[in-house]
């Protein structure tokens, strides 16, 4: 008799989200997937890309009316301190821009004071020249106080934010993630990895060498750049992981994703970015990526993976395959 699979103690579902949350469930069970919250959330994507676009629709839908932001919440928050670290850069600036006219109002009236030395009758507007610039030495020695103690408060600022942008997750120059985010999730993949031996993938994407050798503008290079991030926005799913890794590279780590499945992925990802042209002037440009794809393999370091990655880089661009592998996942 087949063994069934099925999950026992759920009453019959109430709506699409319901019946779709037990398939999900049920499969899990059939392939022998612990079912914790990250396995479900894993799993709640990979089949809903076989599904068909009106249900996927309207199963994103719900997702997004329940999305508590806190990603969202936390770019906000950074943004804020970078706003903030410039408001107190332009402050110091009008502070410095203050004394520097205050020395120059001293040393004007200070001259001013030699040329009344030559009128006979000088005596009351001498002393209230003296009288004046006493006050804007007083005035002078205030202000220099202040504008050090500013300095002081403005550089221990401008530490702190130098560090949270170092602990910051975002890439606010392509809307993804950095890099620094990306080997952190990848180490703890890792370890799911080997608790619970399941697949997972690292895919490196780049625009076309001969793409951007067409492009001068530095202006023009980032808006293909950032095309291409959105366009990895647009075809990844929930559960992958996009990030900025270094120079215009851009890293996404596909969790419970076997290299063919990464594959087809890609095959996806080069259709859509070559479906997609820039003019400039009166010169058309299509797009094209190079994607690389390798294993997570507990047998090399996370630095290692990321370089087998972009092997597969190298040999996509010297071949016309949508993607290539990582030479040593290749052997295996």
């Amino acid at each position: 008799m087949e063994k069934s699979y099925r999950a026992k103690g759920l009453n019959e579902p109430t709506s699409e989200l319901e019946s779709y949350a037990r398939e999900v469930m049920e499969e899990m069970v059939r392939q022998s997937i612990p079912p914790t919250p990250s396995n479900f959330d894993a799993y709640f994507d990979k089949l809903l890309d076989n599904k068909p676009p009106a249900f996927r629709k309207r199963i994103l839908h719900l997702l997004e009316l329940e999305d508590a932001g806190d990603e969202e919440h936390q770019g906000v928050l950074e943004q804020y301190l970078k706003d903030a670290f410039s408001n107190v850069k332009k402050f110091l600036q009008h502070i410095n821009l203050l004394y520097k006219n205050l020395k120059h109002l001293e040393a004007l009236i200070e001259k001013r004071r030699f040329e009344v030395e030559a009128i006979a009758d000088k005596g009351a507007l001498n002393t209230l020249l003296e009288s004046t610039r006493k006050d804007i030495q007083t005035m002078g020695r205030i202000i220099k106080k202040e504008a050090g103690e500013l300095k002081e408060r403005y550089e221990a600022t401008s530490e702190l934010v130098h560090e949270v942008q170092d602990h910051a997750i975002h890439d606010e120059k392509y809307g993804v993630y950095k890099k620094n985010y990306l080997l952190k999730k990848l180490k703890q993949e890792e370890k799911l990895i080997k608790e619970f031996r399941h697949d997972s993938t690292v895919m490196m994407v780049k625009a076309s060498d001969e793409v951007l050798s067409r492009i001068e503008s530095p202006k023009v290079r980032h808006l293909v750049l950032r095309t291409i991030a959105r366009l990895l926005l647009k075809t990844s799913r929930r559960s992958d992981l996009i990030a900025h890794y270094d120079d215009g590279v851009f890293a996404i780590l596909m969790r419970h994703t076997s290299l063919q499945n990464a594959k087809l992925a890609a095959e996806r990802l080069k259709d859509l970015v070559g479906n997609t042209n820039f003019f400039v002037g009166d010169q058309e440009i299509m797009l094209d990526v190079e994607i690389g794809i390798a294993r997570v393999d507990l047998d090399r370091s996370t630095e290692q993976t990321i370089v087998c990655a972009l092997e597969g880089v190298e040999i996509a661009r010297k071949s016309d395959e949508a993607c290539g592998f990582c030479p040593q996942d290749i052997e295996i």
